[in-house]
């Protein structure tokens, strides 16, 4: 009869700082249907030995026939395919799926099988039925005792009725009874066809083998034979589905029961990926909502002022001001610029360069800046004046507005006193304060007289219209004040007019939406390294688990999809979070400012895909460090 599993001339050798050869020119034949225990004493090779067995582990030397096929050198993937067909699992460690219900830990023998959700539940609650413990499939592992853990255990196994068991030291972390119980078990296996390989120091299992191998050293140093192994039953140890293979919905669904089953951490990674979605959908939303509040301020105040300004032609002799031919006069020049299209108000102002004044006969002589202006500079030039009381708020040729500053300096009292300052040999009341001059700050520290003044002051030395358009209408009037002012010479003019507000508004709301995104892209960078960090220390933690799946018959590709799967759903659970916190700051924001809220309806799936993908890209790293855990060195207890 043809071993099912021969092993010919295997030598395994661990290199690191001490070289230790673990096995030396193993022989073995383990026959199908047989119960084989192998003992040793402790650091005999018998743990390396069982790995080689299962497929678990390479051998440095020698060759492997399982079932007439030399898996030696064989690929990882034909390796999976062969551990998933033909071999079943039992750990000292047990290796549960603890925060999970039971079921869900058998069911794992039959995931990477292709089968149906219904198939794997249906084969999953009927193996744990053959051990005993059906009324515990929906507690959670956690809660099992080690004799109830071991029995799971062995039902994970059989769940695939695979043709071969392998048990590392079943009954090790149990007590007598519970040990007992699962020797029960494995007989049962061998009673029904299974091939029972058993690695073992319990005397009380050496007694029930049909054959014992004795390893020291690495070396089988004989094999002791106490029964006759009955034939294998092979028509019933069919495995269902097909080999190393995993539905994509089974993906998302153990993904899912992952993430469920780990709150606290989920809580944790998914705040992480929440708090930048946030951020990002707060950017976006307020970026939005910030640029159409500058679109309103800008049109109600920077895209609305116009000056057009000149310079008084002079004498030699007597410098005095000569108007220039085809200019119009004051007058007929304020009635015709207030008449263009877009024009709420226009004033002219005069600069007068300085004076010398004082405001009282014994107090001594000050010099500042002397301006003149027509009524419409009030308005035009927004400026701010406290008029005395009861004054017609219109400058006579004999009275004067002081600046802010100058009024302090000069210790101005009050309005209503009817207050004066002299100007050469002249007197001139002091009829109001300029409290602000948004376009004209220098007026604050300046003497204003009305446009023609009754007083010793200098010629105009500059000229300035000052125009206060309707929203938009700036540039047309930029463009044709210099035509109306002087036909015939408008280059001489100079121009000072914002810059098309579509064009700046557009800079500027550009400008504040780049920071903030700039602000926002620090924040997912720093969610994808949180998240890279975080789910990389859970697969050190998931070691074992993902080990197990290794040795069930999943490929390193099925390892690395499950956790992208569950760093995706992260992902998702923060986008989530993430865009209602995001809107809920963009609402508290906007209406505390009073603000029109502006939403994007894209935002609702770009914050989820977002998040999908921050939590993907987080969870690249843990992938591929997950896909290159191996199956022995990770179920090493």
């Amino acid at each position: 009869m043809t071993p099912l599993i021969r092993l010919t001339g295997i030598a395994r050798t661990f290199r690191g700082a001490v070289e230790t050869r673990a096995l030396r020119e193993v022989a073995l034949e383990v026959e199908a249907g047989e119960l084989l225990v192998i003992v040793g004493p402790s650091g005999g090779g018998k743990s390396t030995l069982l790995n080689v067995i299962g497929l678990l582990d390479r051998p440095d030397e020698g060759q492997y026939v399982l079932d007439g096929v030399d898996v030696a050198a064989s690929s990882t993937r034909a390796l999976a395919e062969a551990r998933s067909s033909t071999f079943g699992f039992v750990f000292q460690g047990f290796h549960l799926l603890d925060d999970r219900p039971v079921v869900d830990s058998v069911e794992l023998g039959l995931l990477y099988r292709c089968l149906s959700r219904d198939d794997r539940r249906c084969r999953a609650l009927a193996a744990l039925d053959h051990v005993g413990m059906a009324e515990f499939a929906s507690q959670k592992a956690s809660l099992l005792s080690g004799g109830q853990r071991q029995r799971v255990a062995i039902a994970r196994a059989l769940s695939a009725t695979p043709p071969v068991i392998v048990a590392d030291e079943p009954t090790g972390n149990l007590d007598s009874d519970n040990g007992e119980k699962v020797v029960q078990a494995l007989l049962e296996l061998r009673d029904r066809g299974h091939t029972v390989v058993i690695v073992t120091h319990d005397a009380s299992l050496a007694s029930i083998a049909d054959r014992v191998a004795h390893l020291r050293d690495g070396r089988i140093e004989r094999i002791e034979r106490l029964r006759t192994a009955a034939p294998a039953p092979t028509d019933e140890l069919q495995v269902p589905g097909l080999p190393s293979r995993i539905r994509v919905l089974d993906v998302v669904r153990d993904g899912l029961a992952g993430v469920v089953s780990k709150r606290g951490r989920t809580a944790g990674l998914a705040g992480a990926v929440a708090v930048a979605v946030a951020m990002a959908v707060g950017t976006i939303g307020l970026s939005h909502s910030a640029g159409a509040q500058v679109s309103d301020r800008f049109d109600l105040h920077a895209n609305r002022d116009v000056a057009v300004s000149w310079d008084a032609p002079r004498t030699e002799e007597q410098g005095a001001s000569v108007p220039r031919p085809g200019r119009a006069a004051t007058a007929d020049l304020l009635d015709t610029a207030a008449s263009l299209a877009g024009v709420d108000s226009v004033g002219l102002l005069s600069h007068r360069g300085s004076a010398r004044f004082r405001t009282g006969d014994t107090r001594p002589l000050l010099q500042a800046p002397v301006a003149s202006m027509t009524a419409g500079v009030e308005e035009a030039a927004r400026l701010r004046i406290r008029w005395a009381p009861q004054h017609a708020e219109v400058l006579a040729p004999d009275e004067v507005l002081l600046g802010r500053s100058l009024a302090r300096q000069v210790a101005l009292g009050p309005l209503a006193a009817g207050p004066w300052v002299s100007i050469g040999d002249a007197d001139a009341t002091v009829v109001g304060i300029v409290e602000g001059s948004p376009r004209l700050p220098d007026l604050l520290g300046s003497v204003v007289t009305a446009f023609d003044p009754a007083l010793p002051v200098e010629h105009p030395s500059r000229t300035i219209a000052l125009f206060r358009t309707a929203s938009g209408a700036a540039p047309q009037v930029a463009r044709q004040a210099p035509l109306t002012i002087d036909p015939a010479a408008p280059q001489t003019l100079t121009v000072d007019a914002p810059a098309d507000p579509r064009t700046l508004r557009g800079e500027i709301e550009g400008d504040v939406q780049s920071t903030l995104l700039a602000l926002t892209g620090v924040s997912l960078a720093a969610a994808i390294v949180g998240l890279g960090n975080s789910m990389a220390l859970a697969v050190l933690e998931r070691r074992r688990e993902f080990g197990l799946r290794r040795a069930v018959g999943a490929r390193p590709v099925h390892i690395s999809a499950l956790v992208l799967c569950e760093s995706s759903l992260i992902g998702a659970i923060g986008g989530v979070v993430g865009l209602f916190l995001g809107l809920a700051a963009v609402l508290t924001i906007t209406v505390a400012r009073q603000w029109i809220p502006v939403f994007d309806l894209l935002l609702a799936p770009a914050a989820i895909i977002g998040g999908i993908v921050v939590g993907a890209l987080g969870g690249t790293v843990a992938a591929v460090r997950a896909s290159r855990i191996q199956p022995q060195e990770a179920l090493r207890l």
